[in-house]
């Protein structure tokens, strides 16, 4: 049998083309707690923080107009310039989409030098305009400035870019933005982080501007940031995959691959599901990589907390957690043609950053606490059901995911307990189930799974059998999904917190005693400093290559087959 993670690569794609409004359909009434004990089951909740999709879009096209309008001239004719080389393009052109591991989607190049925006004071002196580190400023009427400056890489069809350094005052602000009608920002003060380090969000062009717009006189020294590094996101997509015929989708697509809206056969909560679903774009190390994910809820309703499920092969560092961007609620009609590739220049409503709450190869999760919420109305936090179903035959599955990098497509399964298990993949701890309608590919790992009531219990790993080169032999392979009850344990403090009484003593005894579900030590406020958040490395008796893949930071062993200690 062929234990290879195919499915693992499975990931996302980003921009909106339409928008659905979630119907929330209810799962099951939520229980009480019976004894103190944990909920079992939790009802979808409806976001209601955030604008309108339409008010979204319209302030973003608002941004953008004023953005252009602002722009210094010049701004354009100096651009931060990254050059992939011959091998890198080769190399992503033919990423393996059935290799384990996220699927990459882009490569990360240093600028050379870099650029440092800093001492403007000096460099502008009393002039009107200037250029100043290649980019172009100028002052405004009302004592402040604009700078901006280009940032290009040829051949990429999205780009990112990475700040470093960054300190502003606060009636400074940054913006990213492309030509074509995107706008990102404002990032402000230590940026969104607080940490003077970050990636932007996404630009779906081959070209970007960074503009820093300062308003009212102010100490031109106090702003200060270096663009490092540039993300570029290729414009192609590894192709040649399909098994002949026609692709039923997009067309880096398998045939099998259903459009979710060109399904009809679809049980109502399903919008739900899309409405939760999300791509995910993150940085780690040189590499750009995407998977599919999705919000979920939690039993406290008097609160939005956007907890975010996906796999632990996806993500399982608060570093790599750090650069991630959600992209929300990314559809095509049926039968209006699709994407030209991942990225297709499209707007989409997305969150930035995130931290890791729990993570485990056991069970292959990670719960994910991003940063911001999804700023539109009309996203959808999905229940869960921590009861198993690794166990009962046929029971009916559903999941919303980005194969290849593809708006959402729809694909339905069944716990199929006759199917041979994986090696470490145990039954229980995975769920085997067979496709019945539609498929997954490289771009879906992580992507909730449902039941029957619209309840997630799981979420994919990959697939498992003897053909897993083709997503469509539904035959030779079977779908496995991580066990949503296998791992609830973990994820419990998060989802359901209830139940739990804030201690005012000083936080110093390496407990929870606020809580917020991170381990405090030395936290004498209680807000739960992220530097005491449990390790989610590798444990005692993980694989590891190094010390800086274990908590302990003790690999031992053989070359090839090193273990925690």
């Amino acid at each position: 049998m062929n234990t290879r993670k195919t499915g693992n690569s499975w990931q996302a794609a980003a921009g909106v083309v339409a928008i659905l409004f979630a119907s929330a359909a209810m799962a099951a009434d939520k229980p009480g707690r019976v004894d103190g004990g944990r909920v079992t089951r939790v009802a979808p909740e409806i976001a209601t923080l955030g604008v309108t999709p339409e008010q979204y879009f319209n302030e973003k096209r608002e941004l953008h107009t004023r953005l252009v309008s602002e722009m210094p001239e010049g701004a354009l004719d100096r651009p931060i310039r990254v050059q992939l080389t011959d091998d890198e393009r080769t190399e992503l052109a033919n990423v393996d989409v059935t290799a384990p591991g996220p699927l990459r989607v882009g490569t990360v190049k240093a600028v050379s030098p870099r650029v440092e925006v800093a001492n403007l004071s000096s460099k502008l002196a009393n002039r009107r305009s200037a250029r100043v580190s290649d980019g172009a400023i100028r002052a405004t009427e009302d004592g402040g400035f604009v700078w901006a400056r280009a940032v290009t890489s040829d051949g990429s069809i999205a780009l990112r870019v990475h700040f470093t350094n960054f300190s502003l005052p606060e009636n400074a602000e940054v913006y990213f933005f492309s030509l074509e009608g995107e706008a990102h920002g404002p990032y402000q003060g230590r940026g969104p982080s607080n940490t003077g380090e970050f990636w932007s969000h996404t630009v779906k062009s081959s070209t970007g501007v960074v503009l820093v717009r300062l308003t009212g006189a102010a100490n031109l020294d106090q702003v200060s940031f270096t663009i490092s590094d540039v993300g570029h996101i290729a414009a192609g997509f590894p192709s040649a995959r399909a098994q002949g015929g026609v692709a039923a989708f997009c067309a880096f697509n398998e045939p099998c691959i259903e459009n979710t809206n060109c399904v009809g056969d679809k049980p109502a909560f399903i919008t739900d599901v899309e409405n939760s679903a999300a791509k995910m774009l993150w940085i780690s190390g040189p590499f750009i990589n995407i998977c599919s994910g999705g919000l979920l809820a939690d039993t406290d309703g008097s609160t939005e907390i956007p907890h975010f499920l996906t796999a632990n092969h996806c993500i399982s560092k608060n570093g790599d957690a750090a650069s991630l961007e959600a992209f929300f609620q990314y559809q095509v009609s049926c039968g209006a043609g699709c994407p030209a590739g991942p990225f297709d220049p499209a707007p989409s409503p997305s969150t930035l950053g995130a931290s890791i709450e729990a993570s485990s190869r056991n069970g292959d999760f990670t719960l994910l606490r991003l940063d911001q919420n999804p700023p539109t109305t009309g996203i959808v936090y999905l229940g869960w059901n921590s009861n198993p179903v690794a166990f009962t035959n046929g029971a009916e599955l559903h999941r919303i995911a980005h194969p290849a990098g593809a708006p959402q497509a729809y694909s339905k399964q069944e716990v199929d307990t006759s199917r041979p298990t994986c090696r470490g993949w145990p039954r229980g701890q995975r769920i085997y189930s067979t496709d019945l309608i539609g498929a997954t590919e490289g771009g879906s790992s992580g992507s909730p799974v449902v039941n029957s009531g619209g309840e997630v219990v799981g979420q994919l790993s990959g697939a498992c059998g003897f053909n897993v080169g083709d997503p469509c032999d539904s035959v030779s392979n079977a779908t496995v999904d991580g066990a949503f009850a296998f791992y609830f344990d973990q994820v419990a403090p998060f989802l359901d917190p209830v139940g739990c009484t804030p201690s005012t003593e000083v936080c110093d005894d390496g407990v929870d005693n606020d809580c917020d579900g991170d381990v405090d030590c030395a936290d004498a406020d209680c807000s739960g400093d992220p530097a005491c958040e449990a390790c989610t490395l590798g444990q005692k008796g993980d694989s590891c290559a190094d010390d800086a893949d274990c908590c302990s930071n003790k690999c031992k062993g053989r070359s090839g087959n090193k273990t925690c200690k």
